[in-house]
């Protein structure tokens, strides 16, 4: 293993379009939401475990989220879990834990990954990573991996590639984040573009420079971080200076903003689990195409519902199509399932209502 080669797991939001089952106390990474025996954070842990050594592994998440990942990651060192004092989006955490990555290694490699997707293909997976640590190990650019649209879907970025390439990766020409659906339709349709996955690799160089004009104490920050005394101080610039920080993506950070980001189509197979018509496109279905999970029921003329609720409860419904229900230990949602925002309109209204015992 190349001990220049690091992972920051992004693991410090909250999963809203998952809710009721992802919630602010447990969101969705640390559940085990296809019965493996294994929570997502687990599962995104063990694949870069195999790649890099795992004193190399940052996992940046939310402050009130510390003992969870250090509960279900047991072999991961307290100061490898970076936290978060408020959840203003991933370039941010990012930030964060880059300067205690500089204070390790100011050399290193890194791949910044989300903790709640899924890859099916192990082995085509560890080529690519691979590959593409030993591309900006030498290149002074960022490498997004990208996967071809299969839908027009509008809950992506999309990635527009150029007809230059090097080392087989394509150029970046362009990036559009969440199109509308007759934007995305002409973009599945051009041949042109890729779903990112918001998998990034990049060497800490590059990042910094990346991120000077909106973090300008990363730096200093990082020194603090290596000189390992002035823990106070360190801790007071946090305090002080992310509240001040905009909210911002990892993703529009880097696509948005620079010029040397080039696209690695993804060869491993990639499946993102953003919400719940995600989730119900990645299970098996009945007959009716209903996804039922580990409940007892009877159906009555119900066609592709997704059922998520306690192991063994006994779920009857009749005349139902295209809904989710489900269930936390708190309420029971009963709604269409293939529409993230009213998911979280719903979410919204239900916490101004009930107030956060339903968050």
């Amino acid at each position: 293993m190349n001990k220049n080669n690091y992972c920051i797991i992004l693991a410090g939001g909250i999963g809203s379009k998952l809710w009721p089952m992802s919630h602010n106390a447990m969101p969705k990474q640390f559940l085990d939401l296809f019965a493996t025996g294994r929570t997502m954070l687990q599962m995104t842990y063990d694949r870069y475990s195999r790649l890099l050594p795992k004193e190399n592994i940052f996992i940046s998440t939310y402050k009130d989220y510390a003992d969870i990942v250090l509960e279900q990651l047991p072999e991961v060192a307290r100061e490898q879990v970076v936290l978060e004092p408020l959840q203003i989006s991933t370039a941010p955490a990012t930030a964060l834990t880059l300067t205690h990555l500089m204070a390790r290694n100011p050399d290193a490699n890194v791949i910044s990954a989300p903790a709640d997707q899924l890859v099916y293909d192990g082995a085509a997976f560890d080529r690519q990573i691979k590959e593409g640590l030993r591309f900006v190990d030498k290149e002074e650019a960022f490498l997004a991996i990208g996967i071809k649209p299969t839908r027009p879907a509008t809950s992506y970025g999309y990635l527009q590639a150029s007809e230059e390439t090097k080392d087989g990766f394509f150029k970046l020409k362009s990036f559009t984040e969440k199109p509308n659906v007759e934007f995305a339709r002409l973009f599945c349709e051009s041949g042109e573009f890729y779903w990112s996955t918001g998998i990034f690799l990049w060497n800490v160089k590059t990042m910094i420079k990346a991120m000077h004009q909106d973090y300008p104490e990363i730096e200093k920050m990082a020194a603090l971080v290596a000189g390992g005394a002035d823990v106070e101080r360190y801790g007071a610039i946090v305090t002080e200076q992310y509240p001040r920080i905009r909210f911002q993506s990892v993703d529009l950070l880097i696509l948005e903003h620079h010029d040397h980001v080039y696209i690695a189509p993804c060869t491993f197979g990639w499946a993102d689990v953003g919400s719940w018509k995600n989730y119900y496109d990645l299970q098996g279905k009945d007959a009716d195409g209903n996804v039922v999970g580990d409940s007892r029921n009877l159906m009555y003329d119900c066609q592709n519902n997704l059922i998520k609720v306690s192991a063994g409860k006994v779920v009857i419904l009749q005349d139902l199509e295209g809904y989710m229900v489900v269930e936390n230990d708190k309420m029971l949602v009963v709604c269409k399932k293939d529409d993230p925002a009213f998911v979280r309109r719903i979410m919204n209204d239900a916490q101004m209502k009930f107030g956060d015992e339903v968050m």
